[in-house]
């Protein structure tokens, strides 16, 4: 799986995103009618991000042929941000880590020959120019459902801890796989969806972003 953000230009046949069946990628949620932010790009809308117990999917209503995806590991932080100051609508705040010491190391080998080819990932993707998107905000038309969304992030995202960054204790937040997707009051089984709200407690790190400190 490439790291970082991947533009998505192929969709499945029911118009959602192709998921990863080796490691049993399953929707956990789908939010209707969200902008996407990357960096400091206009917002792009409307679209649907569909949440995975892997990765974050944004695909565009007008265009079948773009969409986005990062996955867990990539996302070094997210947050409900709800300062007008930062941006003029509640959304999610998200920081994307792309990898971009291996990019270096790959070109420092000569092994880059300068090709301005996307590179392919492994889910009907591209790398493209997206290393230098390190910041994404998800904007959801109902700001009302922040909360419910920041909460599947974050029940998702415990899915994937980082397997350089556990630390002891650290594996009391996390569920595996089967406890998200089958443990939850109201979860549908038959076509892979869940609701997985109050799942995990609510982890103080990521209350509400203060962007103002960290010089978004």
């Amino acid at each position: 799986m490439a790291r970082g953000l991947v533009s998505v230009n192929e969709r499945s046949e029911d118009g959602g995103p192709f998921l990863e069946t080796v490691n049993e990628e399953r929707i956990a949620h789908v939010q209707p009618s969200v902008g996407i932010v990357l960096g400091e790009s206009p917002a792009e809308q409307p679209g649907t991000l569909y949440v995975t117990t892997r990765r974050l999917v944004w695909l565009s209503d007008e265009d079948v042929h773009k969409g986005y995806v990062v996955d867990f590991l990539s996302l070094t932080m997210h947050a409900i941000s709800r300062d007008e100051d930062a941006y003029p609508q509640p959304c999610i705040y998200s920081q994307i880590d792309g990898g971009e010491d291996e990019d270096e190391e790959y070109e420092e080998d000569g092994t880059d020959d300068g090709a301005e080819e996307p590179l392919e990932s492994e889910n009907h993707g591209s790398v493209g120019d997206f290393s230098h998107v390190t910041e994404m905000r998800l904007v959801p038309r109902d700001a009302s459902s922040l909360d419910h969304l920041f909460q599947v992030l974050c029940d998702c995202a415990a899915l994937n801890p980082d397997p350089e960054g556990e630390q002891e204790g650290e594996g009391d937040w996390f569920f595996n796989e089967d406890e998200v997707m089958s443990n939850v009051i109201g979860g549908d089984r038959a076509n892979n969806h869940v609701d997985l709200a109050e799942l995990l407690m609510q982890d103080p790190r990521f209350e509400d972003a203060d962007e103002e400190e960290s010089g978004t």
